[in-house]
């Protein structure tokens, strides 16, 4: 309840921020927003396959589109932004993270707009055939009677360890099968899957590490294996090696900048919730910002938000969480 009251409170401090924002929508603005899952309709939502998440629909995605680009928003990709964007624009970025084969479902809507969008890949999943490790974990703890909040604050607790430790963890709690995908709507692309996806005229990939490793739990050798190991892997399985890395959970430090940089990555997002003024410099180019879209609520409220100068929930979730 208590929980219920602060979000509401919140919700309504935003909107009187957003009233008062004279500047919303201003230009020479880039705005990244970050996706992980796709569900083709409301009747897949609630079906436990995927931890907790943006309960994000095709329909949903669609609007999303149309509302940023009805907003005056030109899409952009990762070499767009690394060759400096024209003076003047409003721009957007779409990335998903993560490597769901559901991200297939996003096509319809970028060939339809015309509007490039970067997934972001942990190619150990791909090559493994392995399930996420949240959404097992998510699984195994909803047919033990967790709640999705209960779920949620244990994800975050094994958070802090490193993919080889919560690999051998799940295993040992409930067996080795915990890490098999259930179906098309959790399990990763297979190779040549992506492979084909990444032939699309608007799809970008990017780096998302070898094992969905949240950097500032490794050491710096660590931290460049993954890096480099990512890079690497996508180049054998499409052919090239990305410009573009999303760092896993948002967590980066400087010396996670420097492996990506030492990888040929020139342009980084984070997930701190905020939207970036043009010019980009070099160091804002590798730090970028993303927002969370989330399915079943008020489109046009969120991606108002999105382009507004200060929203106190933004500004809350960033100093909760300064890793980000």
């Amino acid at each position: 309840m208590l929980k219920s009251l602060m979000k509401q409170g919140l919700n309504a401090v935003d909107d009187l921020a957003l009233a008062a924002d004279r500047r919303a929508q201003a230009p020479d603005t880039l705005v990244n927003v970050l996706f992980h899952s796709l569900y083709e309709s409301p009747a897949h939502l609630g079906k436990g396959e995927l931890g907790p998440n943006q309960d994000v629909t095709v329909a949903d995605f669609r609007g999303f589109v149309e509302e940023m680009l009805e907003s005056g928003y030109t899409v952009v990709s990762p070499a767009q932004i690394d060759a400096g964007l024209p003076p003047g624009g409003r721009y957007l970025t779409i990335t998903f993270d993560d490597g769901y084969f559901n991200n297939t479902l996003a096509l319809g809507v970028l060939n339809e707009f015309r509007a490039p969008a970067t997934f972001f890949i942990s190619t150990d999943h791909v090559r493994q055939n392995k399930a996420f490790w949240w959404d097992a974990f998510s699984r195994a703890l909803a047919r033990s009677g967790a709640t999705p909040g209960e779920q949620k604050i244990e994800i975050e607790r094994v958070k802090t360890w490193t993919p080889e430790k919560i690999d051998a963890f799940l295993c040992e709690r409930f067996g080795p099968s915990v890490l098999k995908p259930h179906s098309d709507v959790d399990r990763p692309f297979t190779p040549p899957e992506l492979r084909q996806f990444a032939l699309n005229p608007w799809v970008h990939l990017g780096n998302h590490t070898r094992d969905h490793a949240i950097l500032t739990n490794c050491t710096p050798g660590q931290m460049a294996h993954q890096i480099e190991s990512c890079q690497h892997a996508l180049a054998e399985m499409v052919g090239y090696r990305p410009i573009v890395i999303a760092y896993p959970n948002g967590n980066h430090s400087p010396s996670a900048v420097r492996a990506a940089q030492d990888a040929g990555l020139r342009v980084g997002f984070t997930v701190a919730p905020h939207s970036e003024q043009l010019p980009l410099s070099d160091a804002s180019r590798m730090t970028l910002g993303r927002f969370l879209f989330f399915g079943g609520q008020d489109i046009r409220r969120q991606c108002r938000l999105f382009s507004a100068r200060f929203v106190p929930s933004h500004a809350l979730k960033r100093l909760m969480h300064p890793a980000y």
